[in-house]
């Protein structure tokens, strides 16, 4: 039979219903002993006081049986993961990638390891070869050696372990993807996209965003009501588990001006997907996406990346969504009399400085300084 559950004021984590012999209880809560999460469920209590005790009596039993030297890594990790996701420390996104990162990458060689006997001349050798397997850049392996010494770093506060084994590791990798572009190479690109016949109308305009600087999933989360007069609106974003959530930084969050060409795409795919939404029999409304596929369902996070594997392959330069934005800090920053905050306002930082990193320089723009400052001579 099912039963209607209320919350009890006095503890959340007790409720009562009414059976046909009368008024009982049940506990149903999770606990983290230790760093491993436990799911209580049992009811069937004639009073509250009863349930409260039994509760009690679980949580005790389970810190007075937990042996914590033979916690695993897989198991604190786990427990770790699920902790910051339930107590809103994590979105659902973050904690798909650090779960997706464990699995991956780590719990292969560690999982099954006591958190006790991880030592740091074991961790040292297997994430030097790793890195060099696996040939991360050596920002994407300090990321990686990083989130995993977060987690150690909580198992000494919960005292699982005395000291975190892999603090001030040494961390290797390759030198980073080259982001930087010609002036020559973008003018290919833009051609490419303005005008290539193999990109369909959303395809050539997805690709077009990507040139004044929107984030991969904010071009995909774009939905009607934030396209106004000649702006596109970034309030909320398309993350790559099709999940709709907030942007990464409140500055994130911006009005975009469109340049007439992308307005004019932009116009193009809203009456296209109007049209395949209405042969979806559907109307579609301001909080439509205006990205979808032929069942008017949102885009798939891979298919622009997908358009940039093509641009890649047809130009022979190598280009995806992340470096157009690069691209694009480089190009503005480059205009003379353009205001640098308004340039950071566009990309959605903050900080200045974080825009000027994107800014990459280019040969031309070396020779033209080169020449402005011989002629000072």
């Amino acid at each position: 039979m099912r039963y209607t559950y209320k919350n009890e004021r006095r503890d959340s984590q007790i409720q009562s219903y009414t059976t046909v012999k009368g008024k009982r209880w049940r506990i149903k809560f999770s606990v983290v002993v230790k760093g491993r999460q436990h799911n209580i469920e049992k009811q069937g209590f004639i009073s509250f006081d009863d349930a409260r005790l039994e509760k009690q009596n679980i949580i005790n039993n389970l810190e007075g049986e937990f042996n914590i030297s033979n916690i695993t890594v897989h198991e604190y990790f786990e427990a770790y993961c699920e902790e910051n996701l339930n107590n809103g420390s994590w979105r659902y996104s973050t904690y798909k990638r650090n779960t997706g990162l464990f699995k991956s990458h780590f719990f292969s060689r560690w999982g099954n390891t006591k958190m006790s006997d991880v030592d740091r001349w074991s961790y040292q050798i297997w994430l030097t070869s790793y890195t060099r397997e696996k040939d991360f850049a050596l920002l994407t392996a300090r990321n990686f050696n990083s989130t995993i010494s977060t987690v150690f770093n909580d198992a000494v506060l919960n005292d699982i372990i005395v000291k975190n084994p892999i603090r001030k590791i040494k961390v290797t990798g390759r030198r980073p993807k080259d982001t930087s572009m010609t002036r020559t190479e973008f003018e290919t690109i833009f051609s490419f996209i303005k005008s290539s016949p193999q990109l369909s109308t959303h395809e050539r305009t997805m690709a077009l965003l990507t040139m004044i600087g929107l984030r991969h999933e904010e071009i995909d989360g774009i939905k009607m009501k934030y396209v106004k007069d000649n702006m596109i609106g970034v309030f909320e974003v398309l993350n790559s588990h099709s999940q709709v959530t907030e942007p990464k930084t409140q500055s994130s969050k911006r009005w975009v001006p469109m340049t007439p060409i992308v307005e004019e795409y932009i116009n193009q795919t809203i009456q296209e997907s109007k049209a395949i939404y209405a042969q979806n029999n559907i109307i579609m409304s301001a909080d439509d996406f205006i990205f979808v596929n032929h069942l008017a369902k949102h885009i798939s996070y891979n298919d622009l990346s997908n358009v940039f594997h093509l641009v890649s392959a047809e130009t022979g330069i190598h280009v995806w969504p992340h470096k157009m934005r690069h691209a694009f800090s480089t190009i503005a920053f480059g205009i003379e009399g353009l205001n640098p905050r308004d340039i950071a306002n566009i990309l959605g930082h903050s900080k200045i400085d974080m825009s000027l990193y994107y800014n990459n320089g280019t040969d031309e723009g070396k020779i033209a300084a080169m020449k402005k400052i011989g002629n000072s001579f």
